[in-house]
């Protein structure tokens, strides 16, 4: 028989485990968009490798776990940013910068969330 404190602990870990993916969207505007088809590919890329012209900044995602779960919020943060409408990310950190280690098993990601533009006008 599982004792009453056996079983709050249970409970607690698990509400941990599933809390601590669960990634932070804040948008940069008030626009809503159209979430993307459950199929759509979130691609992550470098500032370098765009133009600035190609795209928008329309939120930063983060999201915080454990290292044996990167892969795991990777695809959470994936999974959000094609939830609130968003083509990609830039900016994607995971290391010492400026996502990163928070303690010896906790690490957070974090990225910008973009949007490409079409035949945006250079200012």
């Amino acid at each position: 028989m599982i004792q009453p404190h056996t079983k709050i602990f249970l409970l607690l870990s698990i509400i941990a485990l599933y809390g601590c993916i669960t990634p932070n969207y804040i948008p940069y505007d008030n626009s809503s968009r159209e979430p993307k088809d459950e199929n759509f590919e979130v691609k992550v890329y470098t500032q370098e490798q765009l133009n600035s012209d190609e795209y928008e900044i329309i939120g930063q995602i983060s999201v915080e776990g454990c290292s044996c779960e990167i892969e795991k919020m990777l695809k959470e943060i994936k999974d959000k940013v094609r939830q609130e409408g968003g083509d990609a990310i830039i900016d994607l950190s995971l290391g010492d910068g400026v996502g990163g280690r928070i303690s010896t098993e906790t690490y957070l990601i974090s990225g910008k969330v973009i949007v490409f533009v079409k035949n945006k006008v250079g200012q």
